[in-house]
């Protein structure tokens, strides 16, 4: 019957060893209520369902410790557990549940970023972030067209351009750079266009001027 020789706990892990060898990292709350004790002997039985049990509430705290410094989405929590070894049955395991308890749900996660990215970038931006962070696609295109429905892209690229270049005199440089700053914020080609040929040559008064 296999043998535990050798416990070693550091916070709420335990690095296990039997017969010699490593066996596996689990939550040390599992191994202490499961007798996971140096000399102990465990059927293989046993020890599957302490692995099972211990793996999974290891990567659920994990999980839980990620999403409590921000808002995550599915996939960032996926690629995080996977950066710790866990199995792909465990990670959907603990997904599943944090989906079914609230603290997962992409969608409101999506319009809560696009809520946050949208008061400094145009849609573009803010659709190729959502992207990046895991939201699927239709997902992320519905949060964005409903972050930015009612809104004039125009007049807010115009304002991003007043706020970083705020003379009234032009020139084919500046009119440049604001192309260029405006399509790095993810305004459309045409508004970068439009608001940089208002920066070529003398700008029209501001709203109340």
């Amino acid at each position: 019957m296999p043998r535990i020789s050798g416990v070693r706990e550091r916070g709420n892990k335990s690095k296990v060893f039997i017969d010699g060898e490593f066996w596996a990292e689990i939550d040390s709350g599992v191994a202490a209520e499961r007798g996971v004790l140096e000399g102990a002997e465990l059927s293989v039985e046993d020890l599957r369902r302490i692995r099972e049990a211990g793996e999974g509430a290891l990567a659920m705290n994990r999980a839980l410790r990620f999403i409590g410094y921000r808002a995550r989405s599915l996939r960032e929590v996926e690629g995080r557990l996977r950066s710790y070894g866990h199995s792909d049955e465990i990670i959907d395991r603990v997904v599943g549940r944090l989906g079914e308890l609230g603290y997962l749900d992409d969608k409101d996660f999506a319009r809560t970023a696009a809520g946050e990215k949208a008061r400094k970038y145009g849609p573009r931006r803010v659709l190729s972030d959502l992207r990046k962070l895991g939201v699927a696609p239709d997902i992320a295109q519905e949060a964005v067209e409903e972050e930015f429905a009612g809104r004039s892209e125009l007049e807010e690229a115009r304002q991003a351009a007043s706020r970083r270049y705020n003379t009234r005199e032009g020139s084919d440089a500046q009119a440049r750079r604001v192309y260029g700053f405006l399509m790095r914020r993810g305004y459309s080609a045409s508004i970068c266009a439009e608001v940089a040929r208002e920066h070529r040559g003398t700008r029209p008064p501001e709203a109340g001027g």
